[in-house]
């Protein structure tokens, strides 16, 4: 811009040295001249901002650099969910599990009656005729009246139940007294 100016200086100066002929014409080039140069004077105002403009600028950078310095802090949240096929397998998992377990379940019970009644039926089929008698005496029983002959047997083997239980703590309480002898004994 400053060599601008000084070449429009030079300009006028090569017209003021070139005659009062053209005088007229030299004014008015004098008076562009002079509205060219007011006009470069002005550029700089116009093409650089202002003072509180960069003033604002620098007090920006000042605090994004600020806010540069200082670590974001990034926060990780894990969230585990369960896909629906995969509660729906585990529950089909799970159904599998219980259906196996009933269906063994019931063929040991299965099992179980066969050989009972394979047991009972033997009895039936024995030489022994007092075996026999009491077979088909416990027959007629059951057929006559399945519930009492239910709680009887029941009843029954709760007692035995209890008589077992009974001889147990004896044969416990023997021990124990034989052990207390054994011990005043040796004193």
């Amino acid at each position: 811009m400053q060599t601008i100016i000084e070449k429009l200086e030079s300009l006028e100066l090569a017209w003021k040295v070139s005659g009062d002929t053209e005088k007229e014409k030299i004014v008015q080039l004098k008076k562009e001249i002079e509205f060219l140069r007011n006009d470069l004077k002005k550029l700089p105002v116009q093409i650089f901002p202002s003072t509180s403009e960069i003033g604002e600028l620098s007090s920006g950078i000042a605090g994004l650099s600020r806010q540069l310095q200082v670590p974001l802090q990034n926060r990780i949240e894990h969230k585990h969910e369960l896909h629906k096929g995969f509660l729906i397998s585990i529950s089909f998992f799970l159904l599998s599990v219980f259906l196996i377990w009933a269906l063994i379940n019931s063929y040991q019970n299965n099992k179980q009656f066969e050989a009972n009644d394979l047991k009972y039926r033997y009895l039936k089929i024995a030489d022994n005729t007092a075996i026999l008698k009491l077979c088909n005496i416990t027959d007629s029983l059951y057929q006559k009246n399945v519930d009492s002959f239910r709680t009887g047997v029941e009843q029954k083997e709760q007692r035995l139940i209890q008589q077992a239980e009974d001889l147990r703590l004896a044969g416990e309480k023997e021990r124990e007294a034989k052990s207390l002898k054994s011990r005043a004994g040796r004193r």
